[in-house]
């Protein structure tokens, strides 16, 4: 994959796509993973949420879309920003203009060149010549925008509120600048690495928005398999069931969790009582763990040819400092 350059032409794209300020399902990513604009190291991918509005969603690794999955199983998170640009002049807090925010008094954003100026790195704030006239030479500098992972907006008893999700595979990513290809990766902090992610952190505190570094691999393994197969059932069509129906299966699929019969057994028993075909009943289920209205250990595989085992730990109280305020 090619590496995004840092082009007027570029800069006007990402204008044109984050803004205005937008919610889903119209918003759009400020960088798309395909070919043309994602990391060439990066292993792209892209989402269609329904939780979005069936947008797409682009996350850049693989550790991202985990982490992309993990909020969208939330039921608390209503909007995740992906790739969205971090603004190089003051803005409205990104709740401003929401529903769920009226009535709130929301502090805003300064600016990532305010925020590199109290740095003392202003200077090395990306920057583009403003193709503006027909004199090259006199075309002004302009800052280019800075890119967040993942953005997520979420709601709790005390109303909405966003926190800053980057990702990165592991903790010392945070701090160290990745390998150049055909040289081993430097055993040391690099001072451009960490300042950026202390600007990033920064920008969001002025606007009151905690940042949570989220490492890739701290997720579990079998938790992240298990979000991505059901995120893939999610996206299917619900077999036609009017809302009573749906909740008698919902019911007797979670009466079989902790019992020794495979899943695959269970689904076509219930599918000669509900009139449904085997596989229909395979989607309502996962749909239902998805959407936790049946809870089954989500730390182990979830296969149609073994048992639905008893959930021994809730997935987001593992993880629920990562969506603390």
């Amino acid at each position: 994959m090619a590496q995004t350059k840092i082009t007027w032409e570029r800069l006007l794209q990402v204008t044109r796509r984050q803004r205005p300020d937008r919610w889903s399902p119209d918003y759009i990513a400020g960088i798309f993973a395909d070919p043309r604009e994602a990391p060439g190291i990066s292993t792209a991918a892209i989402l269609r949420p329904r939780k979005l509005g069936g947008r797409e969603l682009h996350t850049l690794s693989f550790n991202e879309t985990c982490a992309a999955l993990l909020a969208l199983y939330n039921p608390a998170c209503f909007e995740i920003f992906d790739q969205r640009m971090l603004s190089p002049e003051p803005r409205a807090h990104l709740l401003y203009g929401h529903t769920k925010a009226v009535g709130l008094s929301l502090p805003s954003f300064k600016g990532t060149l305010d925020v590199a100026d109290r740095l003392g790195r202003l200077s090395k704030h990306p920057k583009v010549r403003a193709q503006d006239g027909a004199n090259p030479t006199d075309w002004p500098w302009v800052a280019f925008p800075y890119f967040g992972d993942l953005t997520l907006c979420l709601e709790d008893a005390q109303g909405p509120y966003v926190i800053d999700w980057p990702v990165k595979d592991k903790v010392e990513d945070f701090r160290r600048r990745g390998p150049k290809r055909g040289t081993s990766r430097p055993d040391r902090d690099d001072p451009g690495t960490v300042a950026r992610q202390e600007l990033q952190e920064l920008y969001f505190l002025d606007a009151g928005i905690r940042t949570q570094q989220v490492v890739g691999c701290s997720i579990d393994f079998h938790v992240r398999c298990n979000l991505r197969a059901l995120h893939l059932e999610v996206s299917r069509p619900s077999p036609d069931l009017d809302a009573t129906a749906r909740d008698d299966l919902i019911h007797e699929l979670r009466e079989t969790v902790g019992k020794d019969v495979p899943a695959y057994l269970t689904a076509r028993r219930l599918a000669d009582l509900f009139k449904l075909r085997p596989e229909d009943v395979m989607v309502v289920l996962y749909q239902a763990i998805w959407n936790r209205q049946i809870r089954v250990d989500l730390f182990r595989p979830v296969l149609a040819d073994s048992p639905l085992r008893l959930e021994r730990e809730d997935v987001l109280v593992r993880y629920a400092t990562w969506f603390e305020r």
